[in-house]
């Protein structure tokens, strides 16, 4: 069996700043009373290197929220405050123990579960509620700023959360991941937000997209096969190396600066889409 790269990477699931500025507090508070965006559509997973998962199959609860917020020395892992009928959360520490954030969001009457996590670019900063049956919850939303966003699902400054919310959520938060970490969530390399967005990669061989990640910053660590099978598994085979003129069908991010990526034999031609992910024609 073999398996298309977009499958794989299909997940559930921003350049950090030292601190709040005056003027991102100003444009939450503007927008906390406006209409929601609307419920980014979900295409995440687990990550799974050799098993390709059908749509939304892992998608766990998550909200996935507040772009720039980082670690910082406050006693307080959340910064919680009641404006407008609803709770407005912003993280204060990125890398504290999940019960750290647990106890706060019980004290303030919530029954949630929130943990931090490392995400690929383009997934950090989403908002992505749902309850223990996987059931999105709508009450608890993101906020998000007007005007363009350079990431895949929009680009959320914070969440909001009815004061009188009683249900349960499970509750992820993504963001940048440290050097060395593995990404928890994954999309595909030439997603919006994402180092080979808008780049006509498809169809070349290993030695120019190779090239073209390296001028990234990124080397290749895995190699998968469309075009043959482990005869173990019945997936793709999986090699650390292969000639340099197998053509790139794909590819993501497993950790910053490092990619896997899909190919297949020269003799057989790539479909090579006249646009990408909303790119102009190649």
């Amino acid at each position: 069996m073999t398996r298309d790269i977009d499958t794989i990477v299909a997940r559930l699931a921003p350049s950090p700043v030292t601190e709040v500025s005056e003027g991102a507090r100003d444009l939450m508070q503007e927008i906390m009373t406006a209409e929601p965006a609307p419920a980014p559509r979900r295409t995440r997973r687990r990550l799974s290197l050799r098993v390709a998962m059908p749509a939304g199959a892992l998608l766990t609860a998550a909200v996935m929220a507040v772009t720039w917020l980082l670690p910082t020395s406050s006693a307080a892992a959340l910064d919680i405050k009641q404006e407008g009928g609803y709770y407005v959360i912003e993280i204060k520490d990125l890398y504290a123990n999940p019960k750290v954030y647990e106890q706060q969001l019980r004290n303030a009457g919530l029954d949630i579960t929130l943990r931090v996590e490392p995400v690929t670019a383009a997934l950090e900063g989403q908002v992505s509620p749902t309850a223990p049956d996987r059931q999105w919850v709508k009450s608890i939303m993101g906020i998000y700023p007007p005007g363009p966003c350079d990431k895949m699902d929009g680009c959320a400054i914070g969440m909001k959360i009815p004061v009188d919310f009683k249900g349960t959520a499970d509750v992820r938060v993504g963001r940048k991941a440290l050097p060395g970490e593995q990404f928890d969530s994954i999309t595909s390399f030439d997603a919006k937000g994402e180092p080979m967005h808008c780049l006509p990669y498809k169809g070349k061989t290993v030695a120019e997209v190779r090239v073209m990640l390296e001028e990234r910053g990124i080397r290749i660590e895995e190699f998968f096969f469309d075009d043959e099978e482990d005869p173990n598994t019945g997936d793709s085979r999986v090699a650390t190396s292969v000639p340099d003129s197998s053509l790139v069908t794909g590819g993501y991010l497993t950790e910053p600066g490092v990619a896997n990526v899909s190919v297949q034999s020269p003799e057989v031609p790539v479909d090579v889409p006249g646009k990408n992910n909303g790119c102009p024609s190649f």
